[in-house]
C-alpha cells in the first residue's frame, strides 16, 4: 500500500512538472499580440552653450574640428598678395592665441587662397577687394563643422596692415559683416580696423571645446510579441571627429539579449538599423536597455546620450 502511495505521488509530482513545462512552453514560443514599447528619450538640447559678441555670425557653433589649421596660397598670386595674406594668417593667429596656421603644398589645405586681377564692382564707386568663407559645412546639432574654406584676393594691399586679408579670414572662420566701421569684419575696409574683442572671445571659447565624437541615439521605436522583439534606431554623430567601431547591445536586468555591430560613423552622419523577431531570453522582460558602446574606450562630449531604456510592461 505505502509503495502505491508513493507512486501516485511521484506520477502526479511528474504530471504537474510536464503541465508546468507545457504551459511554460506554450507561453513562450506563441505568437502574441504586439505590444509598443515606449523609451525615455527626450528632446535633444547640445551641451554646449556659447556666448556670441556683437560681432555677427553666419552660424552658431560654426568651427573647424581642429585647432591647427593648413592654408594653401595658389602660385597664380603675387608675391605682394602672399606676403600679405601669410602676415594675415600670423595677425589672427597671434592675437587669437588658441588657432594656428601653417602652410601646405596643395589645395587640400583646410584654406585655399586664390588671386585674381578681375574687379568685382558692388556699386556707388566700390570694388570688392577679396571674397571669403567656408565653402563646405557638415551640420549637426552641436556643431556646423567646416571642413573648407576660400579666400579670392582681387587687390594688393594697401595698408600697412593686411586688413583685406583679415577680414576674408574672419569670414573663413564664420564671422559676417558689422555695423561697426573700426571692426575688421566692417563690409569697407579701413586701415584702422581691428579685431574687436568679442570676436577673439568667441573664437577661443569655440576652440576651447575639444573636438570629440558624440553617438546619440536619436530614434527608437520596438514592438514585443511574446519573446520575440522587432525594432528600428537610428543612431547620429553629433560630434566633431568621426567616430570608429561601435556595437549597440541590448540589455534586461543586467542580461545581454544581443550585441550588434553598427561600424563607423561619420561627422554629420547616422545610421539605422531595422530588425525583426529577434528572440529574447524571455518573454517576461520589463525592460530594455538599448546601449551604444564603442570597440575601444572613446570620450565623448556627452556621454549621457547612449543608452535609452524602453518599457515593455506585462506581456
Amino acid at each position: 500500500m505505502g509503495k502505491l502511495v508513493a507512486l501516485i505521488f511521484i506520477l502526479l509530482a511528474v504530471l504537474g512538472a510536464l503541465a508546468f513545462s507545457i504551459g511554460w512552453l506554450i507561453d513562450e514560443v506563441q505568437v502574441k499580440d504586439p505590444i509598443e514599447l515606449t523609451s525615455n528619450i527626450e528632446n535633444y538640447e547640445p551641451v554646449q552653450v556659447i556666448d556670441y559678441g556683437a560681432t555677427p555670425v553666419f552660424s552658431e557653433k560654426l568651427r573647424f574640428n581642429h585647432n591647427k589649421l593648413s592654408f594653401f596660397i595658389d602660385p597664380s598670386c603675387s608675391q605682394k598678395r602672399e606676403t600679405s595674406m601669410r602676415e594675415a594668417f600670423q595677425i589672427f593667429e597671434d592675437t587669437m592665441g588658441i588657432i594656428s596656421f601653417y602652410g601646405m603644398g596643395d589645395d587640400s589645405a583646410d584654406i585655399v587662397v586664390e588671386c585674381s586681377d578681375t574687379y568685382i564692382e558692388l556699386g556707388e564707386n566700390l570694388f570688392a577687394a577679396g571674397e571669403g568663407g567656408p565653402t563646405n559645412i557638415t551640420n549637426t546639432s552641436n556643431f556646423k563643422t567646416i571642413q573648407k574654406g576660400m579666400i579670392f584676393l582681387y587687390e594688393d594691399q594697401r595698408c600697412d596692415r593686411p586688413v583685406v586679408e583679415i577680414h576674408e579670414l574672419g569670414h573663413v572662420l564664420g564671422f559676417d559683416h558689422t555695423s561697426d566701421p573700426t571692426n575688421i569684419m566692417y563690409n569697407i575696409s579701413r586701415c584702422d580696423q581691428k579685431i574687436s574683442q568679442d570676436m577673439i572671445d568667441l573664437i577661443n571659447e569655440l576652440y576651447s571645446i575639444k573636438p570629440l565624437p558624440d553617438a546619440r541615439i536619436s530614434e527608437l521605436t520596438a514592438v514585443k510579441r511574446g519573446k520575440y522583439l522587432d525594432f528600428n534606431i537610428t543612431v547620429l554623430n553629433e560630434g566633431l571627429l568621426e567616430i570608429g567601431d561601435i556595437s549597440l547591445t541590448l540589455l534586461s536586468n543586467d542580461k545581454i539579449i544581443d550585441t550588434i555591430s553598427l561600424d563607423g560613423i561619420g561627422i554629420g552622419f547616422g545610421r539605422t538599423l531595422r530588425a525583426t523577431n529577434l528572440e529574447m531570453f524571455s518573454s517576461k522582460i520589463d525592460t530594455i536597455d538599448f546601449i551604444i558602446d564603442y570597440e575601444d574606450e572613446v570620450e565623448e562630449l556627452d556621454e549621457d546620450n547612449n543608452l535609452v531604456q524602453m518599457t515593455v510592461g506585462t506581456a
